[in-house]
């Protein structure tokens, strides 16, 4: 599985560096294969990479935690669209918007 989460604290996103993170101190959303291989097919992986100079991809963990680049992200997010499963983009969307409101940031475990 793919998880994709923010941390709901500042402490949560710090357990979360240790791995030690419990689950309800995070949003979680865990793909299956087809919706990974959807959202990689997108391209949205491959905007938000270019656009903040990150490597979201099969072999890199990742995090976006800052304001302006969680900012950059929401507006990329609510730019694309996913036809096939609208409600994965709106999914991803709320991470975003619950990050920059706890102030923490959206994590890539793929």
């Amino acid at each position: 599985m793919k998880l994709i989460c923010t941390p709901l604290t500042g402490e949560a996103m710090s357990l979360l560096d240790l791995d030690a993170c419990p689950d309800d101190q995070m949003e979680r959303l865990l793909l299956t294969n087809t919706e990974h291989q959807l959202l990689l097919n997108s391209g949205i992986f491959e905007e938000i990479n270019s656009s903040l100079r990150k490597i979201i991809d099969d072999y890199e963990d990742e995090c976006i935690n800052t304001d302006e680049e969680l900012a950059e992200m929401l507006k990329i997010l609510e730019n694309q669209s996913l036809p096939e499963q609208p409600e994965l983009l709106e999914k991803l969307i709320r991470l975003n918007k619950l990050a920059i409101s706890k102030k923490t940031g959206v994590f890539f475990y793929f």
